[in-house]
């Protein structure tokens, strides 16, 4: 019967294909990035020395302490544009930043197209290191701004240069005006960047919110007023929910139309660029070349955190059966088909993964998923099964225990927990999870509004005052201020 499952599956696999004739992956490692990619080694080893050293240069300028990062940096850089197109859905970017449940990545794609892979990953860079190292929310104007005063940094030889013209936003200005302070501090709601209109615009804010962000950062020395310490209090008070236009002049002194004048002046000024001494990065950068089913079970991962499950078998069907990794990926398998609460995949998966001995986190925290989906769906029917239940918490626990860096494994056990009504073990797993990644928002979230479901008010405070800190998400901090105003 197993043998006979297995000629169909093989023959399901190759119907379900798609051309695997691509350049093969690696993974590079340095101090505090971790690069998944197919472009050429020697462009990869370059970006990774501009990296290392920009993130220097970001610290040093910041005044932010030199100290390791709790967890490397991920960044899937991408020689196909075709192949990053299926992720974002739009080829036209040169990358994004996202929040995983297995933490921050960011997706580029290498090649000369407006801001290049580089830059892009510079400017996305710069709103990590704000995430992770300020406890304050930025408006989107200083943000973007910042981000983009950052992420034109000039690296030369001994020396980076900082505050140069953002050359991938030049157009900006060809035949559009630069946008008024008053619009930078209120954008219109963002529905979408697509479109020649939009993409016109946002082109236009991102230079626009540069210059602001440069003349109140650089303006004094060519002769203007010093704002630093008045940009500081300013963003500190409009993210303590201050109205922006209503405090501008308190902080700055002046009108907002009193510093567009200024703005526009020291526009027609030369533009002041900030000298740091940063060396060459120097050490090693080890390469390892990915197996064919490991760089699939990566790609496989990051579509479904796209919540793109297509993209996602499609990568899986290309697994080559019974190589190394072949068990993870049949398992991811299992759990995408069970999504869609088609389990048959599952119960032989199961049968064929019992033949054999120990098994990998990557692999159990897939079975505890896919028995929490089974238990899940009958929850919603109000039925109950112990089996399924007691088979998430197996595998769960074997995830935690082999891959304790790994969330997605502490999750399906926690939400297991909570199903059964075990609030107290269901706190103990997240608070496992939280001693591993402190600073991750998604479970900072999860564990505040736990908390606070529980009416443990001042336990849950900690954790969503980080949430309205860190995150970007307008509904998620809101649902935030809402707990904690009404819990005060």
């Amino acid at each position: 019967m197993l043998r006979t499952w297995l000629i169909l599956l093989t023959a399901w696999l190759m119907l379900g294909s798609i051309s695997s004739a691509a350049a093969e992956w690696y993974e590079y490692q340095s101090e505090n990035f971790t690069v998944y990619t197919d472009v050429p080694e020697r462009r990869v080893n370059a970006l990774m020395r501009d990296l290392e050293r920009f993130r220097r240069t970001a610290l040093s300028f910041t005044g932010q302490e030199e100290i390791p990062e709790n967890k490397k940096l991920r960044v899937f850089h991408f020689r196909n544009s075709r192949e990053f197109e299926k992720f974002t859905g739009d080829r036209k970017i040169a990358g994004l930043y996202r929040e995983t449940w297995e933490g921050p990545i960011i997706f580029s794609r290498d090649g000369d197209h407006g801001i290049t892979g580089s830059a892009l990953i510079f400017h996305e860079y710069v709103h990590h290191l704000m995430r992770e190292r300020s406890g304050m929310t930025y408006p989107r104007w200083y943000s973007e701004g910042f981000a983009e005063l950052l992420a034109s940094a000039e690296l030369g030889k001994k020396s980076v240069l900082v505050g140069g013209l953002p050359e991938w936003r030049l157009s900006a200005w060809a035949e559009d005006e630069p946008l008024t302070i008053e619009q930078l501090l209120s954008p219109p709601a963002l529905v979408s960047q697509s479109g020649e209109d939009n993409n016109r615009y946002w082109n236009n804010y991102y230079a626009s919110a540069w210059l602001l962000t440069h003349y109140l950062q650089f303006g004094h020395h060519a002769g203007h007023p010093d704002y630093r310490a008045a940009t500081t209090n300013y963003l500190k008070s409009v993210a303590a929910g201050e109205n922006p236009f209503e405090v501008f002049e308190e902080h700055f002194g002046k009108t907002i139309e009193e510093i567009q004048r200024e703005m526009r002046a020291y526009m027609r000024d030369d533009i002041h660029r900030y000298k740091l001494d940063i060396p060459e990065y120097t050490y090693s950068i080890p390469r390892r070349e990915l197996s064919e089913n490991e760089h699939l079970f990566l790609l496989a991962s990051e579509a479904m955190d796209f919540d793109k499950p297509d993209l996602a078998m499609a990568y899986l069907k290309r697994s080559e059966q019974q190589g190394l990794g072949w068990q993870e990926n049949l398992t991811a398998m299992a759990v995408i088909e069970a999504e869609k609460e088609n389990y048959k995949l599952g119960k032989k998966v199961v049968e064929e993964i019992g033949e054999y001995g120990q098994i990998s986190h990557l692999t159990a925290a897939n079975l505890a998923r896919y028995y929490l989906l089974r238990l899940q769906a009958l929850t919603l029917t109000r039925e109950w099964d112990d089996d399924f239940y007691e088979a998430a918490v197996k595998y769960g626990k074997i995830a935690v225990q082999t891959g304790p860096d790994y969330l997605p494994g502490y999750r399906s056990l926690w939400t297991a927990y909570q199903l059964k009504g075990k609030s107290e073990e269901a706190l103990q797993i997240m608070r496992s999870a939280y001693h591993q990644e402190p600073n991750h928002l998604n479970l900072n979230a999860t564990v505040g509004f736990y908390l606070a479901h529980l009416g443990e008010d001042a336990l849950a405070r900690e954790y969503l005052e980080r949430v309205v800190a860190w995150s970007h998400s307008e509904a998620l901090r809101a649902r935030a201020e809402v707990l904690l105003e009404g819990r005060k």
